[in-house]
């Protein structure tokens, strides 16, 4: 039985990588694919690069980085997982592990607007749409912005990009209307609201064009998209881990879950979603990992 199994191959997945390894644990880290980072076309909140940094170099970065080391890292997805006596097991694609610990890093994914791929994907690298204003806001300052959303989320999306931006305008989603009480909330926070649904989101030179049902045209430096997230929570639901209404995974101080043994790291955590909070949430989860198993 090995030491600790780590699913998920983003900023947190490979953090814990790193830490597990200079523990001098013996550790299986799943690395299926493309994390969400993967995407960012350049992020400049994240310190020790003064000059931003992009995604997939980030990643790139991190991955040899933790190659210094010896982990075995699998390329194929963990599929399952149950709990066995002594720890857990992970079946995969190429097989199955077993270990002590159990760590999900298996992060979210963005809700996209319905768009043609090869547009989203050209608007998200020029920046053009975003998706968290936490991470870039600061980019946008002084700029025409839309929200696209409805409800409690675009309104606290719209309230936030508010601070840097005045002019920011709720743009609905198809067939997702606002109720009064979103309706007055926008008003109170000084945010406009375009009277009817989006028909149409294209691009068109360094602007974002958001062509409405009721046939206005609305142009913008920047579209942020607050129509929420899907959380990668299927395998803590398989352990009988606690998720929250969102399908997020809480968990404790230590970023255990209420199933002994189990941790959860990153973005599949409620909180807050940032690449350092991640990193950090590796930290405190591996750290206490090796503790217990000192004492075991």
């Amino acid at each position: 039985m090995r030491d600790c199994i780590i699913v998920g191959g983003g900023p947190a997945g490979l953090t814990a990588g790193i830490y597990m390894a200079r523990f001098l644990r013996d550790t299986v880290l799943f690395d299926a694919g493309r994390p969400r980072a993967h995407r960012i076309p350049r992020t400049r909140n994240l310190p020790g690069y003064p000059d931003g940094i992009e995604g997939p170099e980030l990643l790139d970065n991190m991955r040899r980085q933790l190659g210094h080391y010896d982990v075995e890292i699998r390329r194929d997805r963990a599929t399952t997982a149950s709990r066995i006596e002594g720890g857990f097991r992970v079946e995969a694609d190429g097989g199955a592990i077993e270990a002590r610990t159990l760590i999900l890093a298996t992060g979210v994914t963005n809700r996209p607007p319905r768009i043609p791929e090869e547009i989203h994907d050209e608007g998200v690298a020029r920046g053009l749409i975003r998706y968290c204003p936490i991470c870039d806001a600061y980019e946008v300052r002084g700029r025409k912005v839309a929200i696209l959303g409805s409800g409690p989320h675009a309104v606290a999306e719209g309230r936030f990009v508010r601070h840097y931006a005045e002019d920011v305008t709720v743009v609905r989603p198809e067939h997702a209307p606002l109720d009064d009480d979103g309706e007055r909330a926008l008003s109170r926070t000084g945010l406009k609201i375009l009277p009817s649904h989006r028909r149409d989101i294209r691009l068109d030179g360094d602007n974002i064009v958001v062509e409405m049902e009721d046939g206005q045209v609305a142009r913008f430096d920047t579209l942020y998209v607050a129509l929420g997230t899907d959380p990668h929570s299927d395998l803590a639901r398989d352990l009988g881990a606690t998720l929250t209404d969102a399908g997020c995974i809480p968990v404790d101080a230590h970023c255990e879950t209420d199933v002994k043994g189990l941790f959860a790291i990153g973005d599949v955590v409620a909180g807050l979603d940032q690449i350092a909070h991640g990193m950090g949430h590796a930290a405190v989860a591996t750290t206490a990992i090796h503790n217990r198993l000192l004492a075991d």
